[in-house]
């Protein structure tokens, strides 16, 4: 078992270019959504490169397939257009090691976009359970051995190019959360990538509100009028749709999860 992996998620690759555009030196497997099923592995500077290629849809599944092939005591959940700094294993290691009881260590990325800045960790600290869980899973770095002894997956209905646009980060760090893992925030800086550059995010129109409603459900089933509520009035300056509109769009959505989300 190695020390340290990236387990990154991608599409319609046919080589390992992108090591060298993400600037990869630490072992990599890649979950590459394609219309062919093979498998390939390379040596890159001494660390392995794994390509799992499959015609599997959607980012929830494909990470978990990324889980499933990972062999490292530690390992960083990653997207194909994050830019990693060269001391990138170091950092996460040794954040793993000065937090000996962490289980899920969430860090900083630059971001190369103005429209949607991150939000910044200022200091290392404990996250708690009244912390809001919307980080990006590429700034999740997880002990592999916490989730598997808790079975914790990533929801197949959640994620760009799944039934539900967005929302599978913030489902697993909250599953995770409520089955006992330690979760940290680290202030240390990672990467970079422009998050403007969205697979999923087109704006507040229906498709966004609809996914909003499931996500809700599937995570704040006794809040859910309050959720609804302070989303349609956060993006209200952002959206052209009307309020009563963006509300039957959630509507739809938490019961679209209703339905799917009992069989799931």
């Amino acid at each position: 078992m190695s020390r340290f992996e990236i387990l990154c998620v991608t599409m319609n690759q046919q080589g390992f270019q992108k090591i060298h555009e993400m600037n990869i030196h630490s072992n990599i497997v890649y979950a590459n959504q394609t219309n062919t099923n093979s498998y390939e592995e390379i040596d890159n500077e001494g660390y392995y490169a794994k390509m799992i290629s499959t015609t599997t849809k959607g980012v929830g599944i494909n990470r978990n397939l990324a889980l499933m092939y990972a062999n490292a005591d530690y390992c960083l959940l990653s997207d194909d257009d994050m830019i990693y700094y060269d001391n990138l294993e170091d950092i996460v290691v040794n954040e793993f090691r000065n937090l000996p009881d962490a289980d899920i260590i969430i860090f900083n990325i630059d971001s190369l976009g103005e429209e949607r800045k991150q939000r910044k960790i200022n200091r290392t600290r404990k996250c708690y359970a009244w912390d809001r869980m919307s980080w990006g899973a590429v700034r999740v770095a997880v002990h592999l051995d916490s989730i598997k002894k808790k079975n914790i997956w990533f929801s197949p209905l959640f994620g760009g190019g799944c039934l539900y646009p967005s929302g599978e980060d913030s489902i697993f760090l909250t599953d995770a959360q409520r089955k006992g893992l330690k979760i940290y925030l680290s202030s240390k800086v990672i990467g970079q990538t422009d998050f403007n550059n969205s697979s999923w995010f087109s704006g507040y129109d229906e498709n966004y509100y609809y996914g909003k409603g499931a996500f809700y459900q599937a995570l704040h089933k006794k809040a859910f009028l309050l959720w609804a509520l302070y989303i349609c009035l956060r993006t209200s300056k952002g959206t052209e749709l009307r309020f009563i509109d963006r509300i039957h769009c959630l509507i739809k959505g938490k019961k679209s999860f209703q339905v799917f989300g009992s069989r799931g």
